[in-house]
């Protein structure tokens, strides 16, 4: 009986070959007869050379595992694949500024949707954050910069990420927390703002992204246009929202005139109207 091994001859140099074991390493052996790539040959007696040729081989195998998982571990953990949206939420005062939210209404990404909604975009650091808290975080700021003038109006605006997410709770839970925001801040500003809302189809709010303007903006656009009141988009500002909606509302249209193509929902905005102006004294 022999103890000879064979292996595979890989690569051929100056009368020197490296042989593949059966094992799975690699060898560097000096060939004893002709051998071409592939060719069965027998392997000598390991010696201290061959042993650490394996050795460096092995490492070698290690070293790429490491990379390799580390690679994986660096996509896994400190680069993770961005999370799709399961919601929006946008503050109109001022300041706009959109979040996008995930099926947790926690906070994805914030983004400004006008000179001073960029502004305060970039010092808010809300993401993972739930919604009360970026919401809190953006009316808080928007007070203390001094950006939200007496009798101003806030439009939160709800949207869902497709056709199939009802965005009428969301809607109700910002709306809420917008008006504990305000009590939280305290001030006699912040006391007498108006606050609208209305949840909007998925459409409306990405027609209002590529039309770079505010969600809320946009749906009292479509909504004042849609009744008759000839108001262009650049006209619409927090400061005259109201006195659109009181218009739209004193042309006594039915919201049964409304609810057609994509601008159904934003009808919701006439019902919120009627007791908005008369807390406040009239239209």
């Amino acid at each position: 009986m022999t103890n000879a091994q064979f292996g595979v001859v890989m690569e051929i140099r100056r009368g020197r070959a490296i042989v593949m074991t059966p094992q799975g390493a690699f060898e560097r052996i000096k060939l004893g007869l002709p051998a071409n790539v592939g060719d069965m040959v027998t392997l000598p007696v390991p010696t201290f050379a061959s042993h650490r040729l394996r050795v460096r081989s092995t490492v070698a195998s290690v070293a790429a595992a490491v990379v390799i998982c580390a690679g994986l571990l660096h996509a896994i953990f400190i680069a993770p694949p961005k999370v799709e949206a399961y919601a929006f939420v946008s503050l109109d005062m001022s300041p706009s500024v959109s979040l996008d939210l995930s099926d947790h209404m926690t906070v994805l990404d914030v983004h400004g949707l006008n000179a001073a909604g960029k502004k305060l975009a970039k010092s808010l650091h809300v993401d993972g954050d739930k919604l009360s808290t970026a919401i809190q975080l953006v009316v808080h700021n928007t007070v203390q910069e001094g950006m939200l003038p007496a009798n101003d109006t806030i439009i939160v605006a709800a949207a869902g990420a497709d056709a199939h997410t009802d965005a009428s709770a969301i809607e109700a839970q910002a709306t809420s927390d917008v008006h504990s925001a305000l009590k939280a801040v305290g001030t006699s500003v912040a006391e007498k703002a108006n606050v609208y809302s209305m949840d909007v189809s998925s459409s409306v709010w990405n027609e209002a992204m590529k039309q770079d303007v505010s969600p809320g903006k946009y749906a009292t656009y479509l909504l004042a246009n849609e009744v008759g009141v000839p108001i262009s988009l650049a006209d619409i500002t927090s400061s005259n929202i109201q006195m659109v909606l009181a218009q739209v509302y004193d042309l006594q249209t039915g919201k049964s005139q409304l609810n057609s193509g994509d601008y159904s929902k934003v009808a919701s905005i006439v019902g919120t109207t009627v007791s908005s102006t008369s807390s406040t004294g009239g239209r």
